[in-house]
């Protein structure tokens, strides 16, 4: 059992390879069927040309329509700005351990509750697993997580577990933010000094 982190919409049509333009409406097909999940978005008009609406349906497919939105470019220092319920989902994402795929399952659902992440399908894969596509909103990156069945009790202590982990970011996050000003004020410190300067031998007056 694992999830899958799948790469971000196309920018182009992937049967006439013509741009996508902000506001126009495109289909994507996520086919889950093979060693790995592969996504193609489609203009309407090779949608309606070659008959793809047959594609849709399927145990293995996944399939939504949707606006085509400028994509988010991220900025250099992305990393140590994003969320850290975000950070902790691409962490452990790719992870094919039990414990990470329940973590990943919660993390999703509250990437979900902020409107962060679209749910675009629920569906079961070719071994049966329960499976939620999700889209991020501000960058198309898609991802197949699983649904593990978590109880109640299951849930509630793995948002314990993620309450712990961001605390533990956090405190790691502002001790890596403190060395840095540490080294800036040494090196600064550094600069400003005067090489010239120093105590002068005494038969100078």
């Amino acid at each position: 059992m694992r999830n899958w982190e799948i790469r971000s919409r196309n920018r182009n049509c992937s049967g006439c390879q013509a741009p996508f333009r902000v506001g126009q409406i495109y289909h994507c097909l996520l086919d889950f069927g093979g060693d790995e999940p592969r996504r193609e978005d489609f203009c309407q008009r090779c949608w309606e040309e070659k008959a793809l609406s047959t594609k849709k349906k399927g145990r293995d497919r996944a399939y939504w329509r949707a606006t085509f939105k400028k994509l988010y470019q991220p900025v250099e220092d992305e990393r140590i700005k994003k969320d850290m319920v975000q950070r902790l989902f691409e962490k452990y994402i790719r992870s094919e351990l039990p414990e990470h795929v329940n973590l990943c399952y919660i993390l999703a659902l509250l990437q979900e509750r902020k409107k962060i992440f679209i749910p675009r399908k629920r569906t079961r894969d070719h071994r049966g697993d329960e499976v939620v596509v999700y889209e991020r909103r501000d960058s198309g990156e898609t991802y197949m997580v699983r649904d593990p069945g978590l109880s109640l009790d299951q849930a509630e202590a793995v948002e314990k577990q993620i309450q712990n982990l961001i605390e533990a970011e956090k405190k790691s996050a502002e001790k890596d933010a403190d060395q840095q000003d540490a080294e800036t004020n040494d090196r600064d410190g550094k600069e400003d000094r005067d090489p010239e300067d120093g105590p002068r031998p005494l038969n100078e007056a």
